[in-house]
This record gives C-alpha cells, sequence and structure tokens, in this order.
C-alpha cells in the first residue's frame, strides 16, 4: 500500500548546513554518510534547502527528515513533526530566511504525508564538536538501517530520532 507506513515507504533525508562552519556542517555531514536504498534517498541541500523542493518532491516520498543546527539559548536537541513545525516558524534554514513552515507547507501540499526537522544545537563554528559529531554518527548508523527494516513503522522511526538526540 503506497503512502500506507509499510515497507514501501520512502524517506528522503535532506541535510542542510554549511561544511566550513564547524557544527553547521552537521546535515550535509549525516547525508554525505547515509546509504542510499530502495527505502532511502538522501539530498545535500548545502544553505538552500528551497532549492531542492522540486527534487524532493519528484522522489515521491511518504517522509522528508531535515537535517540542520539549531541556534538558541537552551542548548538541546530539537525534533519536530508535521504541524508541531508550524509552531516553530520562526526557526530559518537558509540564508534567504526562508521558514521551516513554508517548506512544510509546500511539502505537504504537494502530497508528502510526514515532515520531520532534526535539529542539533550548534556549539561551535570553529570545529565540528564531539557532541554534534556524536549525534550525527547515531543518526547516520539509525538511517542507514531503514532500508532493513521489514516491519516499517512511522512511530518507531519518531521514537529512534528522539532516542538519539537525547
Amino acid at each position: 500500500m503506497r503512502g500506507g507506513y509499510n515497507v514501501l515507504m520512502r524517506v528522503v533525508v535532506c541535510g542542510i548546513g554549511n561544511v566550513e562552519r564547524g557544527d553547521d556542517m552537521f546535515g550535509p555531514f549525516v547525508v554525505a554518510r547515509l546509504n542510499e536504498g530502495e527505502r532511502l534517498k538522501k539530498i545535500d541541500c548545502g544553505l538552500y534547502p528551497e532549492n531542492y523542493l522540486n527534487e524532493i518532491v519528484s522522489l515521491a516520498p511518504d517522509m522528508v527528515i531535515f537535517l540542520d543546527t539549531v541556534r538558541g539559548p537552551d542548548k538541546t536537541s530539537v525534533l519536530l513533526k508535521n504541524d508541531e513545525i508550524l509552531g516553530r516558524s520562526f526557526l530559518s534554514v537558509s540564508t534567504h530566511n526562508l521558514s521551516l513552515a513554508a517548506l512544510y507547507g509546500f511539502l505537504k501540499g504537494s502530497g508528502v504525508k510526514e515532515v520531520c526537522f532534526v535539529g542539533v544545537p550548534v556549539r561551535s563554528y570553529a570545529e565540528f564538536s564531539p557532541p554534534v559529531r556524536t549525534v550525527a554518527e547515531r543518526l547516520i548508523t539509525l538511517l542507514n538501517d531503514i532500508d532493513k527494516m521489514n516491519d516499517f513503522d512511522i512511530i518507531k522511526i519518531y521514537e529512534a530520532l528522539s532516542e538519539q538526540l537525547r
């Protein structure tokens, strides 16, 4: 059943960030190390995810996961799912200041069922800090396992993502 939560589900992981700015390389770092397969596709969006929206939609994903860094006083990781993204429209993911809400709206309007944003706090722009690298490596392992899952369940994916961000 296409569009249901079963083994036919397709996930597109989009890395956002600048590989020359320390922790801001988080999204592209993860994406570069993912193994594409039947259910997992990847796109390095660099600094401009809005330039890749048509490519994302052309892959006919059931779920899109954006990976980026976030800035803020609390220094905690963020996992936003679907409408939760609308409540965080102040989070910007490009130098054009396109909001996550705008990306979400476009993708949902194009038939994507699940949109997820994973953000890790910036610790350094001078180097890829050990805490951010650790989270990146855990997410790489988790996401590379998507194609191996026989019982693909969106709830399990959200739970696993949440667990890796702790």
